[in-house]
């Protein structure tokens, strides 16, 4: 029975701050599931938060100990910590001795804790003399924080989650709560449904899953926002739907707005934004019927250059509505990052300083000073460098050196490749983080490992000021550290010692909390045992609080100098780059519902990445057909920055004009195509420096690869697999396939049936007559190859023909093992590997004839079914104590024996022929032990070995296989090998679907697409004898006895009906099966270890049949409970009518709910045909 104990923290992920109840078992394994009583989520988690725990659990990637590069060129190699920082802090000291305090600085994360951040921030403002801090909130959030600084006099969030409950009217601006923000929205989604009469408006140019709830979608042009809200506000205005004395009383510059407004036409407003101007009129409507009027945007309005204006514009109709400081009522900016408020809170921005203090204000800069115990004039009052800065001046020298912390800046900041070129400039790179997936450790010189969530304690602020506590529960893995140690150690080597001697992440969290006291974010009254006993405080909490504060302004004195908050009369032209001739198309990116950020953490959650496996390009039907554009086909994405290369998405749920693609993507495979920010502007808002991620100009055109000709030698399974896959990519190639069977293309697998009677030939074909014929490849027949010389590229065949090739493919196969010592001309001695093999046995062996099968695998045995079936005696001869052994474990060996037995077939076990005697024609067999056998024909199916003559004739590298990589390239990239020939990094594979699986990269990788690589196949071995059901599946490297503490048995047993079943669990992963006397789960176990799926819930009824839980059909919809867009079709035509029904009949929608909207799109499109 294993030990619990349970540990209250917060979700990492977005700025939402899930409670989470942290279950440690044994062995580092956790469960989460979401806390019930917490007010941010009251127990519900996304897709995202329910699989937070397979994200700590699976350490593969993480960095284990710290590393040096020597040089740009050299490899990383493994250091102490005491080499890394004595080695960082001389190159920070003589690099600061050269250059000055602002050639350094730090890039760091919204995803780290508060008392991370304070020592960051303390460090290199108050001691090491610059401001070059900033974060990646930079990318998400400055514009909101400009906005409500400018506003309401600071950045003060003034509303909390507990309004939702109170408001009748909600407008989301540029967000997609439906799936960044599941759970928030989860509670506007039942606030609509407990009060019918709840409007919800959503401004998007997309039609997003948020907008499947809305009762009014404003589909606005990007970059049009300020038009809708100024003309919202003309409406609410001329129709005295605002609150006069609330203006009167507490703002300012409601007359510059009016007078401004009074100008403003309002039909060539709604012809701006591309939308009725009946649909404006109604959405002031809307927000003047409200009792309680709550806005929430994110990054469609953040990330613009006129950003800070656009938040403007929406703040102006709170306040001129009055409705803001009251229950339900207020602005609401929705945080993207877990604690990219706590890092605004302590200053970790390049213009901030702590709580909300100003770095331009010589007072603030004072304060800090005396807190810090510095001297004056020390904190300089010229802001640092913003994110983009810090790269373009790497780029420019200007900056030497960068020490990234938790951040992947080379995927998520605008124009990429200008990023990578700071960084290859730059003079010093530190890389602090968890993980080996960081796109910047390429460029690093030093390589820190830190301690992730969960191995270290310390706090975080969520989206409505909430701060709360997270537990340290295990210990980071290898030598990594917690950010707090890495950075007071170096502060030490630095000569700061004595300024951060701190003996907890606890005392710095106090200091932290001391040096907020007497302003508008007090929390001196907070510790780290408050938090833990109030489970989470929302700021302010000065001392001797009993209470945090929910509501701010309720008594309407704003943060400003005159307590009054300020209407600003914004311009509404967007200054972002336009579209022309040459790049006609507004991009826009953004996020995915199971993905998050970078992809570091959620990219390793097989469930996950179901839903949205691969990149993908968002086009109108209209804009595709101007340029010929297919769905799903690949397309490129170009501007002057860069390129992408994915695959189309044709639907009108994207305005015509705009594209979208996913942000999260990076370098995959040593490759940029995938990576959305190739093309993404580095331009910024002039006020709070957050780039314009959501407009760029951008051309779509289809992608078309230089045509080449393709030779592949070999006519398998491969081959097939690889022609029908490649002439779907590019018809257009010329093909050209040498073998030297006279009837190829077949599946020699299924031989053992020709043999017996029950198949004929031409059912063995992996492609009909009439595909080849379609194919218009030139097919060369009972013809072998001379001769590769790939310096020339040329082939040379046994007819003299000479072949040219651009790309050649190796698909050779391999033949069967046969001692040395017999004699294979010798009457009755026979393989099985060709049709040619199969029409010899065929004709040899007659009913009451003998033959002897060398051999105890799965040809040997289905050959000796077949040849029994004939009337042929057999016995089956086996060198170990066991049939099948490298596919089985003991019992199923036993069990198998006597199914095998039974069928009259004798085995012979723990022998060997020693010698066959005859001379021209086997007489009889002498065994190893002196028994001696009369068998009228020996047949060997003893395995099979790589066809590499060839290979070692050309020089390509090989080894039991030729050597492929991930892509099946040899060690001439021009050279493919696939199939059995191939040997990948985790083997040689001789089944059909890693030929096929094979093929497909291969394919893929020739025509341009490189997103797919190969990691090896499953083992799949399924015994064709009829009557008897046996297979086993298994990944490569997993064996089914002698296991690992790391692994679980489940084992299912009827001796008497010779019924058996066994699973191995590995990391919550189905790794392996045997399946003996009932295969009805074959092919859900099949597909739950080829997929990698988590097992989750499933775990529970691995044995109980999962044919009662129907596998994901068609593309994954619901990722908690793994039903497909098929499941729910099918359910929907049986005849569920609506979204409780379906969520009934599947389970869809019954885990997080983020799939909601989905589903109920999928009830609609099916109903409405």
């Amino acid at each position: 029975m294993q030990t619990t104990d349970t540990y209250p923290s917060t979700c990492s992920y977005c700025g939402v701050g899930c409670g989470v109840l942290v279950e440690k078992l044994e062995k580092n394994e956790i469960r989460i599931e979401g806390d019930k009583d917490h007010p941010a989520n009251l127990g519900l988690l996304c897709s995202k938060g329910r699989n937070l725990h397979y994200t700590v659990m699976d350490r593969s990637d993480r960095i284990l100990f710290p590393m040096q590069r020597l040089n740009r060129t050299s490899d990383l190699s493994r250091i102490s910590w005491d080499e890394a920082l004595d080695g960082i802090s001389d190159r920070f000291k003589q690099i600061i001795r050269t250059h000055g305090p602002d050639s350094v600085g730090f890039y760091v994360s919204g995803q780290l804790l508060t008392e991370e951040y304070y020592i960051i921030n303390k460090l290199i403002k108050g001691f090491i003399g610059s401001n070059n801090i900033d974060t990646n909130s930079r990318l998400c959030m400055s514009s909101a924080v400009v906005g409500y600084k400018m506003a309401l006099g600071e950045d003060s969030v003034p509303v909390s989650y507990e309004d939702i409950e109170l408001a009748d009217c909600f407008l989301i601006a540029g967000a997609n709560p439906a799936w960044c923000h599941p759970i928030l929205f989860r509670r506007i989604e039942a606030q609509k449904k407990n009060f019918p009469n709840t409007k919800l408006i959503v401004v998007d140019p997309r039609k997003t899953d948020t907008c499947e709830d809305a009762d009014l979608h404003l589909q606005i042009h990007p970059g049009t926002d300020i038009y809708l809200f100024h003309a919202i506000a003309k409406i609410l205005i001329d129709h005295n739907w605002i609150d006069n004395e609330f203006i009167e009383s507490h703002t300012e510059g409601f007359e510059g707005l009016n007078v401004f407004l009074r100008s403003f036409d309002l039909q060539e407003a709604a012809n701006i934004c591309g939308i009725p101007l009946f649909e404006i009129e109604l959405a002031a409507k809307y927000i003047h019927e409200a009792k309680g009027f709550l806005s929430l945007w994110a990054m469609g309005l953040n990330q613009s250059v006129i950003g800070v204006n656009k938040n403007l514009a929406l703040l102006n109709l709170s306040l001129i509505t009055g409705k803001i400081g009251k229950p339900g009522s207020g602005p609401f900016s929705l945080t993207g990052q877990p604690n990219a408020m706590g890092g605004r809170e302590v200053g970790g921005l390049c213009n901030l300083l702590p709580a909300h203090r100003d770095l331009s204000n010589p007072n603030h800069r004072k304060e800090v000073e005396r807190f810090w115990n510095i001297t004056e004039d020390t904190i300089q009052s010229k802001p640092g460098y913003t994110a983009v800065e810090m790269f373009e001046n790497l780029k420019s020298g200007k900056m030497k050196a960068i020490w990234i912390i938790c951040t992947n800046p080379t995927t998520s900041l605008p124009d990429a490749r200008m990023v990578e070129q700071g960084l290859r400039e730059a003079e010093l790179v530190i890389v602090q983080d968890i993980s080996m997936s960081s796109a910047a450790i390429p460029y690093a010189d030093y390589v820190l490992p830190a301690a992730g969530w969960a191995e270290k304690q310390g706090t975080m602020t969520n989206s409505d000021r909430r701060v709360t506590y997270l537990s340290k529960i295990m210990e980071p893995p290898g030598e990594a550290m917690a950010d707090t140690w890495i950075i007071q150690k170096f502060a030490t080597r630095m000569g700061f010692g004595s300024f951060f001697s701190y003996k907890s992440e606890e005392d710095v969290f106090l200091e932290h909390c001391a040096l907020t006291e007497g302003t508008k974010i007090d929390i001196s009254g907070l510790d780290y045992s408050i938090l833990q006993k109030k489970r989470s405080v929302q700021w302010p909490f000065p001392k001797n609080s009993v209470d945090g504060t929910p509501r701010l302004f309720t008594d309407h004195i704003f943060y400003r100098p005159n307590g009054k908050a300020k209407i600003f009369d914004v311009i509404p032209e967007d200054t972002s780059e336009k579209t022309s001739e040459a790049y006609p198309l507004i991009l826009t990116t953004g996020r995915i519902r199971d993905q998050w950020h970078t992809m570091t953490r959620t990219g390793k959650v097989r469930k996950l990445m179901e839903h949205k496996s691969e990149p993908h390009l968002e086009i109108h039907p209209t804009d595709a057909n101007v340029v010929g554009v297919i769905d799903g086909g690949i397309v490129e994405v170009l501007n002057d920055r860069g390129s992408v290369r994915v695959k189309a998405k044709l639907t009108d749920s994207i305005k015509k004009g705009t594209v979208f693609l996913p942000m999260h993507w990076g370098k995959k495979n040593k490759n940029d195509a995938f990576r959305a920010n190739n093309l993404t502007n580095k331009e910024y808002d002039p006020f709070s420096k957050q780039p314009g991620f959501k407009i760029s100009a951008v051309k779509v055109i289809p992608y078309a690869k230089e045509r080449e000709k393709i030779l592949i030698i070999g006519g398998g399974n491969s081959t097939s697999a690889f022609i029908k896959h490649y002439k779907e990519l590019c018809p257009d190639d010329e093909i050209t396939v040498l073998c030297k069977e006279e009837n190829p293309l077949y599946n020699r697998i299924l031989l053992p049936d020709f043999i017996s009677g029950e198949k004929e030939f031409i059912e063995l074909a992996s492609v009909s007559v009439e595909e080849v014929e379609n194919w218009e490849i030139e097919l060369h027949t009972s013809t072998t190859v001379t001769e590769i010389l790939p310096e020339a590229k040329i082939v040379k065949d046994s007819l003299g023909n000479v072949h040219s090739y651009n790309k050649l493919i190796i698909a050779t196969g391999s033949s069967p093992q046969i001692p040395k010592s017999i004699s294979q001309s010798m009457v009755g001695v026979f393989s099985l590997r060709a049709k040619t093999d199969a029409d010899k046995i065929k004709g040899f062996f007659v009913p009451d004839s003998y033959a002897l099968i060398v051999g105890g695998g799965l040809l040997g045995l289905e050959l000796a079914s077949a040849l029994k079936s004939l009337g042929v005696k057999v016995s089956v001869l086996v060198r170990t104590n066991r049939l099948m052994s490298k596919q089985l474990d003991a019992v199923a060996c036993e069990i198998l024996k006597e199914e095998i037995e039974s069928r009259g077939i004798e085995v012979i076990f723990n022998s060997e022929i020693k010698k066959v005697h005859g001379y021209d024609r086997v007489s009889y067999v002498e065994l190893k032990d002196g028994k001696k056998l009369y068998p009228d024909g020996i047949v060997y199916a003893m395995g099979t070995s790589p066809n590499l003559v060839l290979a070692k004739e050309m020089g390509i590298d090989i080894g039991e296989g030729i050597k492929v990589n991930e892509f099946l390239q040899t060690s001439d990239p021009d050279i493919y090998a696939i199939g059995e020939v191939a040997e990948h990094t985790s083997g040689v594979y001789g089944t059909v679907l890693a030929a096929e699986e094979q093929a497909k990269v291969a394919a893929n990788h020739i025509y341009g697409y490189q997103f797919q690589t190969y990691s090896g196949s499953l083992h799949s071995n399924l015994l064709k004898i009829p009557g008897l059901e046996l297979v086993s599946l298994r990944l490569p490297g997993i064996q089914f006895e002698n296991l690992t503490d790391e692994y679980e048995e489940i084992v299912f047993l009827d001796r008497k009906k010779h019924k058996y079943k066994k699973c191995i669990v590995k990391g919550d992963k189905l790794v392996g099966a045997i399946l003996v006397g009932d295969k009805s789960e074959f092919v859900e176990y099949k597909n739950l270890i080829a997929s990698g799926l988590e097992l989750g819930e499933k775990r529970n009824q691995l044995l109980s049949s999962l044919s009662s839980t129907k596998p994901p059909k068609g593309a994954l919809v619901c990722s908690c409970n793994g039903v497909g867009k098929g499941n729910i079709e099918d359910e929907i035509l049986c005849g569920a009518k609506n979204l409780t029904e379906v969520m009934e009949k599947t389970g869809a929608g019954t885990g997080c709910g983020s799939c909601r909207p989905e589903v109920n799109q999928i009830i609609k499109n099916l109903i409405s045909k």
